[in-house]
C-alpha cells in the first residue's frame, strides 16, 4: 500500500481480470470506463473504471451548479467557474489519471462528475491499482480491502445496463485509440475517437489545435495558467469534447463522437 496525507493506493495482481469484468463487478451507479483498443501503446496502456461520483458540476449558459449533499450555484464563464471549483491535490505517480472530474464540454454546456476512487488496470503489467483521494481533509478513507474483494471475487453482473451491452459490441467494432462509456444521472454516453484533442501533463501541452499552440510558451503552460485554461482555449475550436481533469491538473480530452 502507498499512502500520502490525501491519497491511498493499493496494488494487486490482476492477470485473471479484464476491464470488462471489473466494470461488471463494481457496484454502484453513474459508472464509467475509459479505455483503448490499441493496448500496450502510450495512449492505451491504462484502463480507468469508477462509480459513485462524490459530486457533479452541471452548467448551461452562465450558471454552473456544484451538486453534492447540498447544491451551490456559480455565475460567470462556465469553464472558469469549473476551474475555481475543481479540487486541486498534488499527486506524483506514473498514472495519468488518479481521480478527478470526468465529463464533457459543449457549446454553452458542461457536465462533469468527480470521482474520488478510481480503479486503474495496467495492460503492460496486468497490475490493478485502486486509488482513493480524500477531497476534503477530514474525509475518511473507505475500506479498500472490501472493494478489492468485490472486484476479484464478486458477482459479475452481465446485464448491468442495456447501454453497456451495446458498448461491448461497439468497442469490438470500433477498435479505436479512445473508447469511453460514461453514465450520467439521466443519460449515458458511448463513443470513440482516433486521437486526443488536447493533453496536458506536467505543464506540457500536446495538441494539434493552432489556437492552443499559439497561446502556449514553447508547448508549455504560461506561468500563470492552469491546464483548464488550455482546455478553455481548445473549446473555442472544438464544439464538443469529452475527457478528464485530474486532481493534479492533468487533462486529456478527445472530440466527442
Amino acid at each position: 500500500m502507498q499512502k500520502t496525507s490525501r491519497t491511498t493506493i493499493r496494488k494487486i495482481n490482476g492477470d485473471c481480470l479484464t476491464p470488462i469484468v471489473l466494470f461488471n463487478r463494481l457496484q454502484g451507479t453513474q459508472k464509467f470506463l475509459l479505455e483503448s483498443a490499441t493496448k500496450h501503446e502510450t495512449a492505451g496502456r491504462y484502463s480507468f473504471i469508477g462509480a459513485n461520483p462524490r459530486k457533479t458540476y452541471s452548467g448551461k449558459g452562465n450558471a454552473l451548479q456544484e451538486i453534492s449533499d447540498v447544491t451551490y450555484s456559480h455565475h460567470g464563464d462556465l469553464i472558469q467557474s469549473l476551474k475555481q471549483m475543481m479540487p486541486r491535490i498534488s499527486q506524483h505517480t506514473k498514472y495519468p489519471f488518479m481521480g478527478g472530474a470526468i465529463g464533457y464540454i459543449r457549446e454553452n454546456e458542461v457536465l462533469f462528475q468527480v470521482y474520488d476512487t478510481v480503479i486503474i488496470f495496467d495492460h503492460m503489467t496486468d497490475e490493478l491499482a485502486i486509488v482513493h483521494t480524500n477531497i476534503e481533509i477530514e474525509q475518511q478513507t473507505p475500506n479498500l480491502d472490501e472493494l478489492i474483494e468485490q472486484l476479484t471475487n464478486g458477482t459479475t453482473n452481465e446485464n448491468h445496463h442495456a447501454a453497456f451491452v451495446d458498448y461491448r459490441k461497439f468497442r469490438i467494432e470500433q477498435r479505436a485509440a479512445y473508447l469511453y462509456y460514461v453514465e450520467f444521472a439521466d443519460h449515458t454516453l458511448i463513443g470513440s475517437s482516433t486521437h486526443s484533442v488536447i493533453n496536458v501533463k506536467d505543464s506540457v501541452i500536446t495538441t494539434t489545435l493552432p489556437t492552443v499552440r499559439e497561446w502556449t510558451q514553447d508547448e508549455q503552460l504560461p506561468p500563470s495558467a492552469h491546464s483548464i485554461d488550455a482546455l478553455a482555449e481548445a473549446a473555442k475550436s472544438v464544439p464538443a469534447m469529452l475527457g478528464y481533469i485530474g486532481f493534479n491538473g492533468q487533462i486529456d480530452f478527445t472530440a466527442e463522437g
